[in-house]
């Protein structure tokens, strides 16, 4: 039987407990502990604590730390996290659910869908094989997993997309249909997430290949992948980078924010960013041409009108 916790012992544990994310990093974890999952609005954030062999998912308030509900789980979950070292993203966009996985991987995955409210088990999916979460459509009824192509390999994966409101693992892969060959393997970076949820952008580092971003279209269920000029075998400073979305354009900063390559979401083209520094230098070469273009005009219709020699007098 689960022991209930008391209301201060669960509070200091999601205050204090360090993140233990029991499947393997760098795959996608199942973390307890940690920063857990933000709620809509950022009133309240949720974690999944341990408590020995069992789960108590907590609600706590953002702001002054109280616990605004806590519930046991037979098994142990974790709030799915892709990213090492971030929060996780396995909320629904209304803010009405939560997504937890087991954190043990193995032959079996098991799911649940949390109510936010109450923290109540709205749905459980178990499914063969080893899965992990990926992301969730807008609307709250696609389900995206990473399916891991064997236990012991977590660099191998295709990614399959579950109809919640089907209660159903939809057959065949979520992959880029213009390059069918293309292997999906590595360990995910860092993501960013389009304004309205619909794109789902995630940086892969791939030893041994080029790294790439993962675009996923969680609306369509389809996905595009853009592989990156990395010419070096060492693609740790990778670990620093950071994706960000300015109306087409995804860009890609490296470590301090040095801007690298800005990705078209409209062509999945690849080009070099251009520094902000560089930007006034800009201008002035700009500048400079434009006015030797001027005096270069000038002297010609000075000559064609009279043949004279047009004179500039040197600055005082």
């Amino acid at each position: 039987m689960i022991r209930r916790l008391g209301l201060g012992l669960v509070v200091l544990a999601a205050l204090t407990c360090a993140p233990a994310a029991l499947a393997a990093y760098p795959s996608p974890t199942a973390e307890q502990g940690g920063l857990g999952v933000l709620g809509s609005g950022g009133a309240v954030r949720f974690v999944a604590l341990p408590a020995e062999a069992d789960t108590v998912v907590a609600k706590i308030g953002t702001r002054d730390g109280a616990l605004r509900g806590s519930r046991a789980l037979y098994g142990s979950f974790g709030i799915p996290v892709l990213v090492h070292g971030g929060a996780g993203d396995a909320i629904s966009r209304d803010g009405s659910f939560l997504v937890l996985q087991t954190t043990e991987p193995g032959p079996t995955t098991e799911l649940l869908i949390v109510s936010t409210r109450d923290l109540s088990t709205l749905d459980t999916i178990r499914l063969d094989g080893s899965f992990a979460y990926d992301a969730l459509s807008p609307d709250g009824t696609m389900l995206y997993l990473i399916q891991h192509t064997s236990v012991n390999d977590f660099q191998h994966y295709v990614v399959r997309a579950y109809d919640l409101d089907a209660h159903a693992l939809l057959p065949g892969r979520i992959a880029d249909k213009a390059q069918k060959t293309w292997v999906m393997q590595g360990f995910p970076i860092t993501r960013t997430t389009s304004a309205n949820g619909r794109w789902v952008f995630t940086l892969y580092e791939n030893p041994g290949g080029y790294p790439f971003i993962h675009a996923l279209d969680t609306v369509r269920a389809v996905a595009h992948c853009i592989g990156l000029p990395w010419t070096s075998t060492n693609q740790a400073p990778l670990g620093k980078a950071a994706l960000s979305l300015h109306g087409t354009t995804l860009a890609v900063d490296l470590k301090g924010g040095t801007p690298w390559l800005n990705v078209s979401t409209a062509t999945w083209k690849t080009s070099a960013a251009r520094s902000a520094s560089a930007v006034p230098w800009l201008w002035l070469a700009l500048g400079l041409v434009g006015a030797a273009a001027v005096l270069a005009g000038a002297i010609l219709v000075r000559r064609r009108r009279g043949g004279g020699t047009l004179r500039v007098s040197p600055a005082s």
